[in-house]
Order: structure tokens, then C-alpha cells, then sequence
């Protein structure tokens, strides 16, 4: 009997052998976008020693999660940065043309007895809660 089993295991490992290999995906290795890759890369010691203590501060399971982790963050960053910088780059051309504006007399910004009257408003805001923290109302 136990013969049998044998042959039969052998038997099923030539037919797997003659049949083409597919990928094995876990369901841990299945994404939204599909199958993930394993990637490879050159790392210094103490960059990867990084890596490390972030996956263990982290409580992640592996490296390799603290890799993709520390990765999609960086990436997300780079593109704020890039977003903020056209942002930046927009305010100050909108505020040069609005400048040029008041300048050639296009836009009217108010007149100085407005400014002024803003300006003796905030003062006096400003002697209000100085007068209040020194008789320890915190207002």
C-alpha cells in the first residue's frame, strides 16, 4: 500500500514537472494594482539600520513592510513639495499682477483714513488684552 502512495506521488511529481510553473501569489502579496514584485537595490548598512529601527518603533512586521512604508511616504512628500512649490510660485505671480494693478491706478485698495482706523482698531486690541493678562484675566 504504501508502495502505491509512492508511486503516485512520484507519478504526480513528473506531471508537475511537465507542466508549466505559474506564479505563486499569496493573498498578502496581492494588491489593488495586482501582483507586487519583489525589487532589489544597493543600501548602506547604516541606511538600512534605519529601516530596522523604524519597523520596530513602528511595530511593523519586516523590514520590507518598513521599506514600503518609509517609500510611499517619501513619494507622497516629493509630490507636496512639488505641489507647494507651484502653488508658491502662482501666489507671488498673483500678488506681483495685483501690485502692478494698484500701482496703474486698475484697483482701488482702500483709502488711508480706512488703514489707519484698522490700525488704531488693533491697537487698542492689543492695550485690551496686555490690561487684562496684568489683572489676571488671561482675555
Amino acid at each position: 500500500m504504501w508502495y502505491s502512495l509512492l508511486r503516485l506521488n512520484k507519478e504526480y511529481d513528473l506531471m508537475r514537472k511537465d507542466s508549466p510553473k505559474k506564479p505563486r501569489v499569496t493573498p498578502r502579496q496581492e494588491s489593488l494594482r495586482g501582483p507586487l514584485r519583489t525589487r532589489s537595490f544597493a543600501c548602506a548598512d547604516e541606511d538600512w539600520q534605519e529601516v530596522e529601527d523604524f519597523a520596530r518603533q513602528q511595530g511593523l512586521g519586516s523590514t520590507s513592510d518598513a521599506a514600503r512604508v518609509l517609500l510611499k511616504s517619501g513619494l507622497r512628500t516629493e509630490r507636496l513639495v512639488r505641489e507647494l512649490a507651484a502653488a508658491q510660485e502662482w501666489q507671488i505671480a498673483q500678488a506681483w499682477a495685483d501690485a502692478q494693478a494698484i500701482a496703474d491706478g486698475d484697483r482701488a485698495v482702500g483709502s488711508w483714513d480706512a488703514i489707519r482706523q484698522a490700525g488704531e482698531r488693533a491697537r487698542a486690541r492689543i492695550r485690551e488684552r496686555a490690561a487684562g493678562r496684568r489683572a489676571g484675566t488671561g482675555t
